[in-house]
């Protein structure tokens, strides 16, 4: 066995690469880790720790010690490196060599990274559970929900199993502590045991890797990085707890682009099939000088909706025709926004953008194309939106089909579309992909295309095209995607004010035209448009949409919720 310790913390570590336990020495609190039964599995078969040749590379000061390990079998490769940082254990896995390119996934068996045995002791975590992949009512098929839960764990029911975890910590008033990964797509696994104490009352709580899934489609993934970190009161609040954890997040995660920090956006419903224009380009205009003159000239940036062909979802994939109806003259649709990019900008400080959709795709668009979509186990073309399930106030969208990301980027068709969409408008700074996840799942043959694959070989060289352009994209919300959402989008349009995305992830959250989040501050979430039926609330009762009727709303919304809320971006949420 081998010992790490400095200033802060004392681990054990066994003879193969696994923690035996831990000791933090101004608290005084052990931690344990694995077991002596903890196994690695090999593209899904256990592997005993005798079919490996395992040595130890070095030790440094007692700060480091590294496992070369070969595995004969598949001629594999592993390098494990332990180091000991401060108040933290830093652990890297690295693929040295894989002579046959047959490793697909490691998976760790009864193998926690961090174990709780001291019941007193409080957990809290983000679970992550995937939906049924039949469509379902409230739309979608296949996504995830997220549900926090912080329970002490004497207190908690055990689990039946393993639990897919987003974030997670155990922690008492004195010690908190937690594993972070840089694996992107649900890093962890988590559960609540019992031991033997009392049946069915949980005196266990554990935290261990997720499968990291080496090969996604014709890529390898980076090396796969992990910090087991221990913190004391963080946030100066006299007690350690899961603040201290997420504020610990938070400082990890790169700052959201200074333009949505700095400006107030929105969106403006110009179009829909049924509903025909609800704000052309003289009205958008309209509305922003209106917006310029009450917030004192703070920027804007807005993204028009139902910008092309017939308005609001009509003609995706394409996104290189106008919507005509837009204009006074429908004969000169793209002088008449060009002009009020130009009137927005110079008059108002005002960015136009667009709302626009690489997720789903129209049997008549003009790029309609069966070879990029996702695809059932059937070989049936997965459905996202069929009238037939949705709500009467759908009448006129069509059927609406999933796209694979991974076959769009592969096959070239998403950067042929982005560029007539380039050619056709021009975009300064951002863009609003909506409905934009990595659920889109693709059964093909013996492939299976699924959220990693979407992430890596699908989402990320989208952005990373846009980026390149001078891009940025933002996007609608979580869109029940099982991500590590920081890092990825600076701006949702849907995100409550958190203290683990504050300043990293910005955007709006329970703000709409008739409810305001008073003093949580938060982006406008809800389009604004020129006229609209009125909605019927109750017996004869209703309520105009127009933007001359919600003007005061809008005011209270500018001011208890954008303002407000770029106030509270300047500071530090802790």
């Amino acid at each position: 066995m081998y010992t790490l310790e400095n200033e802060h913390l004392i681990v054990h570590l066994y003879e193969w690469p696994g923690v035996r336990q831990y000791e933090h020495k101004s608290s005084g609190q052990m931690m344990l880790g694995s077991s002596a039964e903890g196994k690695l599995a090999v593209n899904g078969r256990v592997t005993d720790w005798e079919e490996w040749e395992i040595q130890p590379l070095d030790m440094v000061d007692l700060l480091m010690v590294s496992y070369s390990m070969h595995l004969k079998r598949l001629d594999l490769k592993l390098r494990v490196d332990y180091r000991l940082q401060d108040n933290k254990l830093a652990i890297t896995w690295n693929i040295v060599e894989d002579v046959y390119s047959r490793l697909n996934r490691l998976d760790w068996i009864d193998q926690p990274l961090l174990a709780c045995d001291q019941k007193e002791f409080a957990f809290s975590r983000s679970e992550i559970k995937q939906k049924s992949w039949e469509f379902l009512p409230s739309g979608g098929r296949g996504i995830y929900d997220r549900t926090q839960i912080k329970a002490k764990i004497q207190d908690s029911i055990p689990d039946r199993s393993a639990v897919p975890t987003m974030h997670t910590c155990i922690f008492n008033d004195d010690l908190c502590c937690f594993v972070y990964s840089n694996y992107p797509v649900i890093p962890l696994l988590s559960e609540v045991s019992e031991k033997g104490s009392f049946a069915n009352r949980a005196d266990l709580y554990t935290i261990s890797l997720n499968t990291y899934q080496y090969r996604v489609r014709n890529r390898i993934m980076e090396p796969l990085e992990i910090e087991v970190v221990f913190l004391t009161d963080l946030n100066g609040d006299s007690k350690a707890d899961e603040c201290d954890y997420q504020l610990w997040l938070n400082r990890q995660f790169p700052d959201a682009n200074p333009i949505y920090r700095e400006a107030i956006w929105y969106k403006v419903f110009c179009a829909e099939k049924k509903r025909g224009v609800l704000t052309t380009f003289q009205e958008t205009l309209e509305i922003i000088r209106q917006i310029h003159n009450i917030t004192n000239g703070i920027p804007q940036i807005v993204y028009l909706v139902g910008w092309q062909f017939e308005g609001h979802d009509t003609g995706y994939p394409s996104l290189n025709r106008l919507n005509t109806k837009l204009a006074v003259n429908p004969d000169r649709v793209l002088e008449e926004l060009l002009e009020l990019i130009r009137r927005a900008k110079e008059e108002y400080d005002c960015t136009i953008s667009y709302h626009i959709n690489v997720d789903d795709a129209f049997p008549n668009s003009p790029d309609w194309n069966p070879d990029i979509l996702s695809r059932d186990p059937d070989g049936s073309p997965r459905v996202w939106i069929d009238p037939d399930l949705s709500d009467p106030a759908s009448d006129g969208i069509s059927r609406t089909y999933h796209i694979s990301h991974t076959k769009d980027v592969e096959s070239g068709e998403v950067f042929r579309r982005l560029d007539e969409f380039l050619a056709l408008v021009p975009v300064e700074g951002t863009v609003h992909l909506d409905a934009f996840r990595n659920t889109n799942a693709s059964w093909d043959g013996d492939a299976y295309i699924g959220p990693i694959e979407e992430l890596i070989c699908g989402m990320r060289p989208i952005i990373a095209y846009l980026n390149a352009q001078g891009i940025d994209v933002s996007t609608e919300g979580l869109n029940g995607m099982p991500i590590e959402d920081a890092g990825v989008f600076s701006a949702y349009w849907h995100c409550n004010p958190s203290l683990l995305y504050h300043g990293k992830i910005v955007g709006g959250g329970n703000v709409d035209l008739n409810a305001v989040a008073w003093g949580k501050g938060a982006s406008i979430d809800a389009d604004i448009l020129f006229r609209g039926e009125p909605t019927r609330l109750a017996g004869d009762q209703f309520q105009s949409n127009d933007f001359a009727s919600n003007w005061n709303r809008i005011v209270d919304i500018l001011y208890l919720g954008s303002i407000l809320y770029q106030f509270y971006l300047r500071r530090e949420m802790v």
